[in-house]
């Protein structure tokens, strides 16, 4: 099992899909691993249906978020507070929730309430252990205060996904370090967050203050080797669109410094698929894999129309 861990990060550093198995159906996108944002749009994010779901389609993992309850316990939500996608009493931080709180809270779809109830990682992990050929993208959202919780992360991920093939992210480089120090071998994704882009968590006087005065982030080579130096290998960023378009030399910088590339667009699989088509016109390059919003063999289909067109 741990041969095949190392062989899955392994062909995430330079860029190649996860090993294809006959019975799973794979997006099959120009060698990009294509991964379900929150799972299939089909369910509640972040759902066991959506992952569930997501799993079973032709994407070639899903991406997910993680945080804490009060105890400790790792659960499924994306947002800093509930009320949104999940309800459960007044909206409060997911770290003030009991288990039986969490358990008796209620999921939305569409901004409806369904019946069901918001998972626990264990939920996914059992779900994940079942396709071995396809990624668990999951991110630790929270700011975690000192590294033991991290740490017991990554060993109830590697109890719960014994063949291997998950890989850990978060916008919080310390976190990662925290996960590495556990993991020595696994993959570690550091996603950068574009300012530009605030108004998306929320459109308010303070997010719309952030998004008018916010530059690209500056993703260069000097940049690429101090994350490593910092994380080790294997190790990658994962970027928003627009900053992909504007750190032209990304990709090849990236290949220098063997650090992946996931790519995702908070304007939409359509913005996403006409960035990786300007990278692939810039570099010859593609990103590692992307984070999509929608179907997967429809987006490749735009991918590959748009580098057709250039």
């Amino acid at each position: 099992m741990l041969r095949a861990r190392r062989a899955a990060v392994a062909a995430l550093a330079v860029g190649i899909g996860a090993v294809c198995f006959s019975a799973q159906v794979f997006a099959s996108c120009l060698g990009m691993q294509i991964h379900a944002h929150r799972g299939s749009a089909s369910a509640p994010e972040n759902s066991a249906r959506a992952l569930q779901t997501g799993y079973a389609g032709a994407w070639d993992g899903v991406e997910t978020d993680m945080q804490q309850l009060s105890d400790g316990t790792w659960v499924l939500h994306h947002d800093l507070q509930t009320g949104r996608s999940v309800l459960a009493g007044a909206p409060r931080p997911v770290s003030q929730l009991t288990q039986a709180e969490w358990r008796n809270a209620r999921m939305t779809l569409n901004g409806r309430p369904t019946n069901e109830p918001p998972p626990f990682l264990a939920d996914v992990l059992a779900i994940a252990n079942t396709f071995p050929g396809k990624t668990l993208n999951a991110e630790i959202k929270e700011v975690v205060s000192n590294c033991t919780p991290i740490q017991g992360l990554v060993t109830q991920m590697k109890q719960g996904v014994p063949h291997g093939n998950w890989f850990l992210t978060s916008g919080l480089l310390q976190n990662l370090r925290c996960a590495r120090t556990a993991d020595r071998q696994g993959y570690m994704g550091l996603i950068v967050f574009d300012g530009r882009n605030a108004e998306a968590a929320g459109s308010n006087k303070l997010t719309k203050f952030v998004a008018r005065h916010s530059k690209a982030p500056v993703l260069n080579r000097a940049w690429m080797d101090h994350l490593v130096a910092q994380l080790g290998l294997p190790a990658g960023v994962h970027v928003d669109a627009r900053t992909m378009d504007a750190n032209p030399y990304l990709l090849d910088d990236a290949a220098d410094t063997r650090l992946a590339v996931f790519a995702y667009a908070v304007q939409g699989d359509e913005a996403l698929a006409e960035a990786i088509g300007h990278a692939k016109a810039r570099t010859g390059k593609l990103p590692s894999g992307a984070v999509i919003d929608g179907d997967a063999q429809a987006f490749c289909r735009r991918v590959t129309q748009v580098i057709g067109q250039r």
